[in-house]
């Protein structure tokens, strides 16, 4: 080993030479899910098919081969630790790439930065030591301990031009392959490594740097009727990754909502989410623009329009994401673990909790109008098995590992089938609490924030481009339950309000005002499902 050491360590490249061979290396090691993705859609047997294949290795090449000769130029020194970074970043893409079939885009990006620990641990497995090791740390080894000798800075920097001009030239004699390149963008740009995270995390932050601008005040609103007869309580639940196409309400084959049968739940046709990330469907629910939102809004979000408002606001979350919201009372699952003084207290991993916690919160409130959000984990994957207590394992056998794609399909659909089951059970402890509270006029609304693939097509979990999102990812539950008291105030029954054959993620915020008789320039009556009057469903 002593002697292998000091044989790396002697090596000598000139910087041509290394970094030619980072770049033949990265398209070796790297590529193959981009490459996969190229292959299927050229035709080989033609010369332009093999054109579009070399542009896209060239491209590659040069946009690489650029960047290192300019990082260079400021120090050979920090273009050697940059390679590293990417070599081991590149490792783990790669690993996710081909394990879940994912694409690397900005909404993945924001998947990543905004999952919390617990969800990320989810993702590993052991398995990620392989390619963390051959393609990521011996790699780097190397990197760090062979000698560059690079000419002056002038000519590092002369490389780096030279490399772009290269690309360009070839860029200008190979014109007709844009369409190809345009055509496909929107696929091939999540694959490349390591550009798909070096760009997409940059456009993440840019888009965040916009989204914490301060935010702009609705316009002020006002009740219908200024005091209720009755305490009015709205409870807004929004599911994560929940897919329409497996629940039984929705004409699902395998008895997934067997809590809810009884609860005389609205149940729409299908809901449609406006992203497949939970980062921005989540603000997408809370905002008044809905689809209509060039980027996550400006706008201050639903409870904080509500709170504002003088209505009681309350958001409990098992979950991350949440767009900025001044409420009365926000607590995380674990934060209502920790703060548990009974002598039974929830383990603070599971759904479940949210409820316990707002049935105590409830029974403590004297407002008026109370407005709770609860955010729920839902059907979050890929540990599907660890999304519900060990009791509602229902369908068995089960996919208990994050490597999914190693599992059967059936035993994958059966822990999928499970999380489905447990959230339906949570729904159905909820509308029993409200059901408790007789003189209130109360009502529940349940959306998911996006669907999820399991297999399809090579599709797992969520985060597809929403250009290319097949069905799975966007087709979600949407589901009302009204307490007797609501329905008798508003003259509405469940068939009332389902007309529409889908319902976007616009409904929320505006069936919410609706519940509460809240009116403001900004109000859409045809986005209500109450307001049956006024075109709101």
């Amino acid at each position: 080993m002593q002697h292998f050491l000091k044989w790396i360590s002697a090596l000598k490249f000139n910087l041509i030479s290394f970094v030619g061979i980072i770049c033949i290396f990265n398209l070796i090691a790297f590529q193959s899910p981009l490459l996969s993705y190229a292959l299927s859609v050229s035709d080989l047997n033609s010369l332009d098919g093999l054109i579009q294949i070399l542009s896209l290795e060239i491209l590659q090449i040069c946009l690489l081969a650029g960047s290192l000769f300019f990082l260079s130029g400021l120090s050979i020194s920090i273009m050697k630790w940059v390679v590293v970074i990417l070599f081991v970043c590149n490792a783990f893409g790669l690993y996710f790439m081909i394990s879940y079939g994912i694409e690397i885009d900005r909404s993945m990006i924001a998947n990543v930065i905004n999952t919390d620990s617990r969800e990320a641990s989810e993702l590993l497995h052991i398995s990620v030591i392989v390619p963390a090791f051959f393609l990521g740390l011996l790699p780097s080894f190397f990197v760090i301990s062979v000698n560059v000798n690079g000419p002056r800075r002038i000519w590092r920097f002369g490389y780096a031009i030279g490399s772009i001009l290269i690309l360009i030239a070839w860029i200008a004699m190979t014109s007709f392959t844009m369409l190809w390149f345009d055509s496909h963008a929107s696929r091939m740009g999540g694959k490349i490594l390591p550009w798909s995270y070096v760009v997409n995390t940059a456009r993440y932050f840019n888009r965040s740097a916009m989204d914490n601008r301060q935010q702009t005040l609705l316009p002020e609103a006002h009740f219908l009727s200024e005091k209720s007869t009755h305490k009015e309580i709205v409870v807004l639940v929004i599911g994560e990754a929940a897919r329409a196409s497996n629940f039984s309400s929705l004409g699902y084959q395998r008895d997934t909502n067997p809590f809810t049968k009884e609860d005389r739940l609205a149940v729409f046709p299908i809901g449609l989410s406006c992203s497949t990330n939970t980062l921005s469907s989540a603000a997408c629910i809370l905002t008044h623009e809905g689809r209509q939102a060039p980027s996550r809004t400006k706008f201050e979000p639903l409870p904080s329009y509500l709170t504002r408002h003088g209505v009681k606001t309350i958001y409990l979350t098992n979950n991350s994401g949440p767009p900025p919201v001044k409420v009365d009372v926000y607590q995380t699952i674990k934060n209502i673990s920790e703060n548990c003084t009974d002598t039974i207290c929830p383990t603070g991993k599971h759904d479940d909790t949210l409820v316990w916690k707002l049935k105590k919160l409830l029974a403590q409130e004297n407002s008026d109008r109370v407005f709770v959000t609860l955010h729920l984990t839902g059907s979050h994957g890929p540990a599907y098995y660890k999304k519900y207590p060990p009791g509602f394992e229902h369908f068995s056998p089960v996919c208990k590992t994050v490597q999914i794609a190693k599992c059967t399909q059936q035993e994958l659909i059966n822990a999928y089938d499970n999380t489905i089951r447990f959230t339906d059970s949570v729904i159905s402890d909820l509308i029993a609490q409200l059901r408790k509270l007789e003189e209130t006029k109360s009502t529940m609304i349940y959306v998911s924030d996006h669907g999820q693939s399991l297999g399809e097509n090579g599709y797992y979990l969520h985060g597809a481009p929403i250009a290319i999102a097949p069905p799975e990812q966007r087709q979600i539950p949407f589901l009302v339950w009204m307490s007797d008291k609501f329905k008798q105030s508003k003259n509405l029954t469940n068939a009332d309000i389902i007309t529409k054959k889908t319902y976007p993620h616009d409904f929320p915020f505006h069936s919410v005002m609706g519940a509460f008789d809240m009116r403001s320039e900004i109000y859409k009556p045809r986005f209500d499902i109450f307001n049956i009057d006024n075109g709101g469903s």
